[in-house]
């Protein structure tokens, strides 16, 4: 079901390939969708992100993709369906904390598109690139108590919950507890092979 594209150093964020789905690398040519992506506040309701209000936020976000990229940091791909390659979300790992093979992972999608599988598709391609590309053993995600729709998938994942960080981050003014999630390489799961 899923083929690694590009097989490069991770420094070049390879094209991972699943289902009708692609994940590729963030562009400039991604500039303007982006910016809508972002700018809707059902996307960033639980990020720790504004809406974007101008273009600009855009062009900062990918620099800043990157650049956390180059530093080996975190890595953010595009999420598109394989016929259009049109960005309809995005995913990836940040806080990537190589002596300790862990990193945290994050995804966003359109909301027109929710509920169709899109997240339950993508997710498991690019865990099995932490797992097997980035030597990763844990991989974490830390998730807003309120947003069930992420703590579901995350669980539909393999994910195990480990409890509530309370005040756990400050975003938007105010400071918002977190749920951790988590999962280690021996827990995965690989997805089958079309």
């Amino acid at each position: 079901m899923q083929q690694l594209i590009n097989r490069h150093s991770i420094m070049e964020l390879p094209v991972l390939r699943t289902g009708d789905l692609v994940l590729r690398p963030i562009t400039e040519k991604d500039t303007a969708a982006l910016f809508s992506h972002f700018a809707n506040e059902a996307v960033t309701r639980f990020m720790d992100i504004e809406a974007f209000a101008n273009i600009s936020e855009a062009t900062q976000i990918i620099s800043f993709f990157r650049e956390s990229l180059e530093k080996e940091e975190g890595m953010r791909w595009a999420i598109t369906p394989a016929d259009t390659d049109e960005l309809i979300g995005t995913c990836g790992f940040h806080k990537w904390n190589k002596p300790h093979f862990k990193a945290e992972i994050g995804y966003d999608l359109r909301p027109s598109m929710w509920g169709r599988g899109i997240m339950t598709t993508a997710i498991p391609v690019m865990l099995q690139y932490g797992y097997e590309e980035m030597k990763l053993n844990r991989i974490e995600a830390f998730v807003d108590p309120v947003n069930n729709a992420s703590s579901a998938l995350l669980k539909r994942m393999g994910f195990t919950y480990e409890g509530l960080q309370r005040d756990a981050f400050f975003e938007k003014g105010q400071f918002v507890d977190a749920e951790l999630y988590s999962l280690l390489k021996r827990e995965f799961e690989k997805p089958p092979v079309a």
